[in-house]
């Protein structure tokens, strides 16, 4: 009898057959029963349990150990007396045994486990599985002693015991945690725990610290340099009126030229929750963005301008598009607006060609998808025009799908004599067009060799060209020697392509797994996983075998169990035999739990007997399986 025998009852579900094995003399056997009543939830399980740990003293195997583990999965109240008194009595031989005690009495929860919970924090005993445990429990009863504790937990463990506090979501908390925020001793890490544990507070609730003083205690936080770190601490200062004043104040303290990272977090705050701003703070912003400040204030205050929805938002922004330095976040910030002044923008376009105003219309048109300016656009692809407005332009044309551009792309696109930042947007505008006559141009600059910017963009472009000879072509680049950047553009467009890259995809996982260490691994399995065509199986079992490295062979086995299709459980049941892919296993394990069968309740069983690890994830999928018996659903497990 073996470890297959134990599996056998678990899927059957055979919990009298289950006790009877926890008495055998094989201990590996008896412990494995163990683990899998755990699973079972069964008041006889639990009461076969409670007399192994009951039975400690005569137990040289240590089920007993694996028995309170057990009965902390079960949650089993009627375990705590007999794990307090394990506590207490003293017997329990090293560290690790109290551990599992504790966590089994954090697992339980209850007033008793509680109280010993913090007497043990108390008493210095293994604090980080302490705190753990009642992070887990988040009862309030737990909120005082904590803090009293809290202060002997610096610094060592301050950041873990503040982030337990934060876990509780109790407002009792918060004085503790303002006054480590505004502390000079406090270092850098316990600072953003204490800010993230009081973000986790509810926001309607009532805090035991007057508005005013916790606005005081955020203030310096708001000024910090970590920007993360600033914008925490505005998105509190939300919560009340004196908080909003001062993030108000925080927008008028505008000094030209100087970093703040304040403004910085508050224009974001606001942009998040507009809804608590007023015309003030719109004001404010209007100034921001076309003051003197730096261009990433700048940038904030536009994207927050447009979230309050100033009625002079669109003015203001017309007018900040003459600064160069902000002219292209501008022109975006324009593109998102509910009614974009068309209009205006396109009376823009007849200005100065090198006036950065006609630039940021250029962009910004062609964002918003006015179909109608892109006549007005032509012009600007002049060789007269500078040539970033002449770039911008062949960007709109292509966001356009100007069908009328095309010759006029085509002649730029061939063009050596053009610089080959502009070429590659006129390829690129080429393919978002998708004239048929542009195929033989993309095809063409497939092979470009003036300029390595060229290239990629071809095959970006002809993506949108899904025919066999597209694809043939894709592939025979793909296939090369080289890993360049327009390799890796040519897998990501054939992984767009349809039915009709299948072919190809096939044959590069061939040709390509067999160069272990090739740059282009990594774009073919995404391409790859990206398709949900079942020819490709074959494939992405390839790409997850061991001799591919770990992070490619993960992706294609998470790709692989993602189809659930009956055609995958070889290929997974492959996977899991090999023990030189031990980190894809978990992955197999859930995928074959969710298809079930025969072939992949085997290969569990086997891999159960065979193998000592993932014995977590085992009992997962073994309780799926054990769901599908019983016509329940085929959910997997969750994915950690």
């Amino acid at each position: 009898m073996g470890g297959g025998e134990v599996v056998r009852m678990r899927l059957g579900g055979d919990i009298d057959g289950l006790c009877r094995m926890v008495r055998s003399r094989d201990r590996v056997l008896a412990r494995q029963a163990i683990q899998m009543l755990a699973d079972l939830g069964d008041r006889r399980a639990s009461d076969v349990l409670l007399r192994c740990v009951q039975r400690k003293a005569f137990d040289r195997q240590w089920l007993w150990l694996a028995a309170v583990d057990a009965l902390g999965r079960l949650r089993e109240r009627r375990a705590v007396p007999a794990l307090i008194g394990l506590l207490k009595s003293g017997e329990l031989e090293n560290p690790g045994q109290e551990e599992t005690v504790l966590r089994a009495l954090g697992s339980i929860g209850g007033p008793e486990a509680v109280h010993v919970l913090l007497d043990t924090l108390g008493k210095g005993s293994p604090r980080g599985v302490v705190l753990q445990a009642l992070a887990n429990l988040r009862d309030p009863v737990t909120v005082p002693a904590l803090l009293i504790a809290l202060w002997g937990l610096l610094p060592l463990r301050g950041t873990e015991a503040v982030g337990v506090l934060g876990e509780l979501r109790d407002p009792r908390t918060a004085p503790a945690l303002l006054y480590l925020v505004d502390s000079d001793g406090s270092p850098p890490a316990l600072r953003r725990a204490a800010l993230e544990a009081l973000t986790m507070l509810p926001d309607d609730s009532a805090w035991p610290v007057p508005p005013n003083m916790t606005t005081m205690l955020l203030r310096n936080a708001l000024r910090d340099p970590d920007v993360g770190m600033a914008r925490m601490a505005a998105a509190l200062l939300t919560r009340t009126h004196e908080g909003r004043r001062a993030l108000h104040f925080a927008l008028l303290a505008h000094r030209p030229y100087e970093e703040e990272p304040a403004r910085i977090a508050v224009c974001s705050v606001i942009r998040d929750v507009p809804q608590l701003f007023g015309a003030g703070d719109a004001a404010a912003l209007a100034r921001l963005v076309t003051g003197a400040s730096l261009p990433a204030e700048r940038r904030a205050a536009a994207h927050a301008l447009v979230a309050v929805g100033s009625d002079e938002a669109a003015a203001v922004l017309l007018e900040a598009l003459a600064d160069g330095h902000v002219t292209e976040t501008v022109a975006k910030v324009i593109a998102e607006l509910p009614s974009p002044p068309i209009e205006r923008l396109s009376r823009l376009l007849a200005g100065p060609p090198s006036g950065p105003q006609r630039l940021g219309a250029t962009i910004a048109l062609g964002l918003i998808g006015h179909e109608p300016a892109a006549p007005l656009l032509l012009p600007s692809l002049t060789y007269a025009a500078p040539l970033v407005l002449r770039c911008a332009a062949i960007d709109a044309l292509g966001a356009l799908r100007h069908r009328p551009a095309t010759d006029r792309l085509t002649a730029l696109a061939r063009d050596d004599a053009e610089p080959a930042r502009l070429r590659a947007r006129a390829v690129r505008a080429l393919g978002l067009i998708t004239a048929p006559e542009s195929q033989p141009v993309l095809l063409a600059a497939l092979h470009d060799d003036t300029s390595e910017a060229v290239r990629p963009r071809a095959a970006e472009a002809l993506g949108a060209y899904p025919t066999r000879e597209v694809a043939d072509r894709l592939g025979e680049l793909a296939m090369a020697d080289g890993c360049d950047e327009a390799a890796q553009a040519a897998l990501r467009a054939l992984g767009r392509m349809g039915a009709v890259a299948v072919p190809t995809l096939n044959a590069l996982a061939h040709h390509l797994s067999a160069r272990p260490h090739s740059g282009l691994l990594r774009p073919l399995a995404e391409a790859i996983a990206s398709r949900p065509d079942r020819r490709l199986i074959p494939a992405l079992a390839r790409l997850s075998a061991s001799d591919i490295p770990r992070h490619i062979s993960v992706t294609a086995a998470e790709a692989l169990a993602d189809r659930r299709l009956p055609e995958c459980v070889p290929h997974l049941a492959l996977l899991l035999a090999d023990d030189k892919s031990y980190w894809c296993h978990p992955i197999a394990l859930r995928a074959l739990a969710c298809i079930g069968g025969q072939q992949a309740t085997d290969a569990i069983v086997a891999y159960y007997e065979d193998t000592s690890t993932h014995r977590e994830e085992v009992r997962e999928a073994l309780t799926a399986l054990a769901a599908i018996r019983r016509g329940g659903h085929r959910a997997p497990p969750t994915r950690r």
